[in-house]
């Protein structure tokens, strides 16, 4: 399982540092691909790309509060934990500046939700630390993304 006290320890593990990190370079490597790609074919590609992954990774997140709310069952929780998958989903079909403006925005919702909300008991207490800066990085890259398109048109 790990050290002992590892769980209540609020040092992020070094495995979940570099996996937290290495999940920010598609948002980083698509967004900059969208902003500095001079094809037009490619930068479509890449903004297709960058909203796909976000759509993905706010599921993902989705899911990790639908685990810690399966143990409650009851509606406002397992309510509030598809809704980030229904989003996501949602912004498949829509153009990709409003997904990425709502994309941003769920994850900052979510984020803040996450960090202020009693954490689940049984997340590790450096769990929400991490979260905290991988949201804050994702809120960051899709707001520099936004500007950019903004400067493009």
């Amino acid at each position: 399982m790990g050290a002992p006290g590892a769980f209540m320890s609020r040092q992020i593990p070094t495995s979940a540092a570099w996996l937290g990190g290495a999940g920010l370079v598609p948002f980083a490597a698509t967004a900059l691909l969208a902003m500095i790609a001079e094809d037009v074919d490619l930068r479509m590609l890449a903004l297709r790309a960058f909203v796909a992954y976000s759509a993905v990774i706010l599921a993902f997140l989705g899911g990790v509060r639908w685990g810690a709310a399966i143990g409650e069952a009851r509606w406002r929780p397992l309510v509030l934990s598809v809704l980030p998958s229904l989003v996501a989903f949602a912004c498949l079909l829509i153009g990709h500046e409003d997904a990425i403006k709502v994309l941003g925005l769920m994850y900052a919702v979510v984020g803040v939700f996450d960090v202020l909300r009693r954490p689940a008991p049984e997340w590790p207490a450096w769990f929400m630390k991490l979260r905290a800066r991988l949201s804050g990085a994702v809120v960051v890259i899709h707001v520099v993304l936004l500007f950019a398109l903004a400067g493009q048109v």
